[in-house]
């Protein structure tokens, strides 16, 4: 077999990444339904729980086709907890998806018609210490550190409960493979079983000195029907690819293994929690972490070397080496990668039949492909050569055939989706549009008032694996109208300056990732009321260049109001648009404050128009006409004008041609298409 990490950005969150579970794609009609069941997991959902009490499910996807269609919404961030997420857990069959807080707090939620809503809460103020669905997804199974359990049915109704009297707490908790018995791992080794009614049945030690970390049986985890196709029938490009051509298919003859974890690393293969002669694992690893794959084949154990750490960031913290060994059913160490982390790696999870395997560490996620069979002599050299180029503009410089070109781009092809915005290039990002049909949802949240820089300040988050991710920055610049200008959230940084992503440690910088962020939304944070600020400081000064402006009464009233303004430097007329017409700044001021477009308004509020600031972008970047009738009789309407902004050469700028009535403050009946209505 052959495994490695996937190529490209390090994914991270702005939180701690605690806890991770995968789940296929569920086709919402018979036209989208695969082919076969291979196609069927190509694409899912992850979900994870960070340190901030937010839940992220993020769509993910192995093919290598990027004319595939992608949903329209490919990131959710779901909050509800008040305190970090430290389960989440997918219910394939049915749909649902249950998450636990550190306090004790269960959700269950439902996605219906996109979007997601909490259906059953479950609080009883005690910590959860592992949450599990039955095979067949009608049962839940929940464990609690101070001895309680309890079994429930997927809709909400109470099973049965019971309380277990020890001396030391439970851990985890799972169901047999035939759902008939449940089996609890508690601190001090031991193993207790009942049975699917509640009645106690065994206690059993299996080891004395060490506690039980988790338990998991070399069996599916849901019990879906499969299609009776071919695991083959697929329109995919085939040879070569980075994944089985045709999965393994469990053995059914073989009795499942019972799969339990030691805090000392040591792990145990039992036919049963009664083996007296178990397969001991010795992985010389510390805070291990053990899953096996769907197909059952394959035990990926994952945990921190014990020895000191490797090597140290320049300006960082210390790079530990972090290990993920891989087990077959007999207990035989098959491979092992290595990886370099800052933190250790808490939760792992299966993917995509088996062809991923993700990991959390600290806020940063890494996705491992994995090769099941005999890796061949085209995937090493794939994988080599991607390893010297680092990113996929890279490829076409290479004398390759075009199908061995095709071959070794899809090395760069992200799981998760969407990636998270390059560092260098970050202004591409907010400025002009995706090549896919996907939305980007964002959140915006006020930040303190600082009275050196102005008014107040917005910064636009981006949602992505349950965090958020700084793209655009706003400050307002006027007391009397609500005008805004809009730069990149880097301020401090250089136009040049490189950012390397192969290192954990920029991005964690460059998304604030320490726990105590100000990036934390509050609930009062609309309601706060910016301070006075002196006149003197109220705005930055944006460079003027003294041009004599043509007068002409034919020119509308807002041209020469923008000759009066001292908001807004004076613009050159254009030849061809003499209302809309492109300003030149000295790049010395504008590179420093890292301006790209500037929000002006009326004195009423009721009409907005976006102005560029930056040279690559063009000067009028839209308008925005809000109505409403007197007394609010009528429903209120809002005009949105935004031209197509295309990254072309800065030789030849198109200007978007707009009607100049647009921008006037006296004309209420103006043409558009875009209307909103509320």
């Amino acid at each position: 077999m052959y495994a490695a990490v996937e190529h490209g950005p390090v994914l991270c969150s702005d939180s701690n990444i605690l806890c991770l579970s995968w789940k296929g794609r569920v086709p919402k009609s018979e036209k989208e339904k695969p082919v076969c069941r291979r196609r069927y997991y190509e694409e899912g959902w992850l979900a994870t729980g960070n340190g901030r009490g937010v839940v992220g499910v993020t769509f993910t996807s192995s093919h290598c086709r990027r004319d595939r269609s992608t949903p329209q919404r490919i990131n959710f961030n779901l909050r509800g907890h008040n305190s970090e997420v430290v389960l989440v857990r997918w219910n394939e069959p049915y749909q649902k998806l249950a998450t636990c807080d550190a306090d004790g707090g269960i959700f269950v939620w439902i996605q219906y018609e996109g979007r997601w809503s909490v259906e059953l809460v479950n609080d009883r103020g005690a910590q959860v210490s592992d949450f599990t669905w039955s095979h067949d997804g009608t049962q839940a199974l929940i464990s609690y550190r101070d001895g309680f359990v309890l079994v429930g049915s997927v809709s909400g109704q109470r099973h049965w409960s019971s309380e277990i009297n020890l001396e030391s707490q439970i851990t985890c908790g799972i169901w047999t493979p035939d759902d008939q018995q449940v089996l609890f791992g508690t601190a001090d080794g031991q193993v207790i079983v009942m049975d699917c009614h509640g009645r106690m049945l065994a206690h059993v030690l299996l080891h004395e000195s060490d506690g039980v970390l988790g338990m998991s049986w070399n069996y599916p985890i849901f019990l879906v029907e499969d299609s009776s196709e071919s695991d083959t029938d697929s329109d995919d490009y085939a040879p070569p690819q980075d994944g089985p051509a045709a999965y393994p298919i469990p053995v059914q003859n073989i009795k499942p293994l019972l799969t339990v974890s030691f805090t000392s690393g040591d792990i145990s293969l039992m036919n049963n929690y009664d083996d007296l002669s178990p397969t001991v694992i010795r992985s010389g690893l510390k805070e291990v972490v053990a899953q096996w794959c769907t197909q059952g084949d394959l035990l990926a154990v994952a945990g921190m070397e014990r020895q000191t750490q490797l090597g140290e960031l320049p300006n960082g913290p210390l790079l530990k080496s972090a290990m993920v060994k891989f087990y077959n059913v007999r207990g035989e160490h098959i491979f092992t990668l290595d990886t370099l982390v800052q933190r250790p790696i808490i939760s792992i999870c299966w993917g995509h039949r088996d062809s991923r395997l993700l990991m959390a560490s600290g806020p940063a996620l890494y996705v491992v492909r994995v090769e099941h069979r005999v890796s061949s002599l085209q995937l090493l050299c794939q994988q080599a050569i991607a390893s010297t180029l680092r990113e996929d503009k890279d490829v076409s410089k290479l004398t390759l055939p075009p199908r061995l070109c095709s071959y070794l781009s899809t090395a760069f092809i992200p799981t998760i989706k969407p990636p998270i915005p390059d560092p260098n290039n970050m202004r591409d990002f907010v400025s002009y549009p995706s090549a896919g049909n996907e939305r980007l949802h964002c959140t915006m949240k006020r930040t303190e008032d600082d009275p050196e820089v102005g008014g107040p300040c917005y910064t636009l988050y981006l949602e992505y694996l349950g965090g958020l991710v700084p793209i655009l920055k706003g400050r307002r610049v006027s007391k009397l109208r609500p005008e805004f200008v809009i730069m990149d959230p880097r301020t401090d940084s250089k136009p040049d300056e490189v950012y390397a992503n192969s290192l954990i440690s920029t991005v964690i910088d460059s998304c604030n990732c320490s726990d105590s962020s100000d990036i934390e939304l509050s609930d009062d944070w609309a309601a706060k009321k910016s301070p006075k600020i002196s006149r003197a400081s109220k705005s930055p000064k944006l460079p003027r260049i003294s041009i004599e402006a043509r007068k002409s009464p034919k020119l509308p009233r807002a041209a020469q109001e923008l000759s009066r303004s001292p908001r807004l430097p004076l613009r050159k007329p254009s030849v061809g648009s003499p209302s809309l017409t492109r300003r030149e700044f000295p790049f010395e001021d504008i590179t420093q404050h890292n301006y790209l477009a500037q929000v002006t308004s009326n004195i009423w509020g009721t009409k907005f128009k976006i102005v560029g600031l930056a040279a690559f972008l063009p000067t009028n970047l839209g308008a925005v006409i809000y109505k409403t009738s007197l007394l609010h009789l009528q429903p209120r309407q809002m005009t949105i004008y935004l031209p197509e902004v295309r990254k072309i050469s800065m030789d030849y700028i198109n200007l978007p041609v707009f009607n100049p009535n647009v921008f006037s403050e006296d004309e209420d009946d103006l043409p558009g298409d875009a209307i909103w209505t509320d």
